[in-house]
């Protein structure tokens, strides 16, 4: 008998993407049907495209009172089929219909952001109690879901729900839900004596409050979680006590989306050789003005501008390497900080026989990179798991990544029988001296081949991961039940 679980969010893809959570959101559901389970996701409604183009069907409205503030919401159902799995969203206009998932147009968060996550998970939670959805547990993901396992647990008025396992999954830890004890109204009223639970550097703590009352928590690859530990004391603390309530579970990516033989944003999809298959969309990705030639290798980034993601290394490493090596392509795919996306469009104004560039971010042209490109840069400081080195080998495109977080679980170097290129530090040195072992791969066309065939090879889908999620899932029920 299938069992039904749903996902708290604030991104799916393809309605709202801000980063990787979308995606894993967006496909791990897919999965999850084959090992016994009937997944839905709900997320809020925004005032973005794909929710333009949809209809919505009203399955509950009421009122929320939340920090002196009544909130009138809806809860509607998405009509399509297409997602594979029931769409549902949180519609309060004064609150989510705006045409950005996080950023205003001065490029910080919102000023309302705490009653924006509050207001998700508890009007999620009001429409459990007051409605026929029948939920056997809850998937929340990263902190602005955070307080969903505790105001289960202890919420005044969520008393039918108490027997609901949840599930709590940290995608990134560098970011956090943390209110003011100020703004307590803005929680659904709970004993008072449990204030000091969900409490971290004296205010409400989102996080905190999931890393104590969660049944099952999970950072996205295990290398992740152990980095966590250094970095996130809450996780640490109640890790401790015991572990066994934590894992790491890598992601993965739906292999039916990324298929280069099917895949409609590409120019030229697949066909029996993967020389020509790369051949024919590095001619249509690059421009006129770039040097062609067969024996030029393409290097892409694609992702963030943004300390993090070691953007800020690219310029000057490729400068060098123009420098020493000369016959090399570059494209560089993102947006970001605005002082290193002028780097970028100087190094190629200043180069634009070598680097080609694109500020901002596109699906499609995105597609096309992995497609043309003969290795992708990750420089990350820190990368809870990382999607783009899974794409990049399922289109046969070499990963030159540093080992940090869920990379160093994926990324293998080819001198060690892996499928990838690494390196230890976030430097520019480091990014160089991986470049460099990348051209020298290049030329040795055999070797080269097949470390891109072992890559092609891998099965990075969320066939494996979907099967542990549905594992522990099963633990869950059958403990709490």
């Amino acid at each position: 008998m299938s069992k039904s679980v749903l996902h708290i969010s604030t991104e799916c893809y393809p309605a709202a993407k801000a980063g990787g959570m979308a995606d894993v959101v967006g496909a791990l559901p897919l999965y999850l049907t084959e090992h016994g389970w009937t997944p839905s996701v709900i997320i809020p409604k925004y005032n973005l495209k794909w929710f333009k183009n949809q209809v919505f069907k009203e399955v509950y409205s009421d009122v929320l009172n939340m920090d002196f503030v009544e909130y009138k919401y809806s809860i509607q159902k998405c009509q399509s089929k297409d997602l594979g799995y029931d769409f549902y969203c949180v519609d309060i206009p004064v609150l989510y219909d705006r045409e950005s998932v996080y950023l205003g147009d001065d490029g910080h968060g919102y000023a309302d952001e705490a009653q924006r996550n509050v207001a998700l998970q508890r009007c999620t939670l009001q429409w459990l109690e007051h409605s026929d959805m029948q939920v056997d547990l809850i998937h929340c993901h990263d902190h602005q879901t955070g307080f969903v396992p505790f105001m289960i647990k202890h919420g005044y008025g969520y008393e039918s729900l108490r027997h609901i396992p949840t599930f709590y999954t940290i995608h990134n830890g560098a970011y956090n839900s943390r209110y003011g004890w100020n703004q307590k109204t803005l929680l659904v009223d709970f004993p008072a004596e449990l204030e000091m639970t969900i409490d971290w550097h004296f205010a409400m703590d989102a996080v905190a409050a999931a890393m104590r009352y969660a049944d099952h928590v999970n950072a996205v690859s295990p290398t992740y979680l152990e980095e966590l530990k250094t970095s996130l004391a809450p996780l640490k603390i109640n890790m401790d006590i015991d572990p066994s309530r934590f894992s790491g579970i890598l992601n993965g990516i739906d292999d039916q989306t990324w298929d280069p033989k099917k895949d409609d944003l590409l120019p030229h999809k697949l066909g029996r050789s993967w020389d020509t298959f790369k051949k024919k969309n590095k001619m249509a990705l690059l421009p006129a003005d770039i040097y062609r030639a067969e024996d030029v290798p393409l290097i892409s980034f694609i992702g963030r501008f943004a300390h993090q993601k070691g953007a800020d290394l690219l310029a000057p490493a490729i400068e060098r390497i123009l420098a020493r090596f000369g016959f090399v392509n570059f494209f560089i795919l993102g947006s970001g900080d605005k002082f290193l996306e002028q780097m970028v469009q100087s190094l190629r104004d200043r180069y634009p026989e070598r680097v080609a560039c694109y500020i901002g971010y596109n699906e499609a042209v995105a597609h096309q990179v992995y497609a043309a490109s003969d290795f992708l840069l990750m420089p990350s400081r820190f990368e809870p798991c990382g999607l783009n080195q899974l794409f990049s080998m399922r289109y046969g495109t070499i990963p030159v990544a540093r080992k940090t977080g869920g990379l160093r679980d994926t990324v293998i170097d080819y001198t060690e029988g892996g499928a990838g290129i690494s390196f230890e530090w976030d430097s520019v040195d480091d990014l160089i001296g991986a470049i460099s072992r990348s051209l020298q791969l290049y030329r040795a066309t055999k070797e080269f081949k097949e470390v891109r065939d072992r890559g092609i090879q891998q099965d990075n889908s969320w066939n494996n991961s979907a099967k542990t999620y549905a594992e522990i899932y099963n633990e869950l029920q059958h403990k709490l039940s």
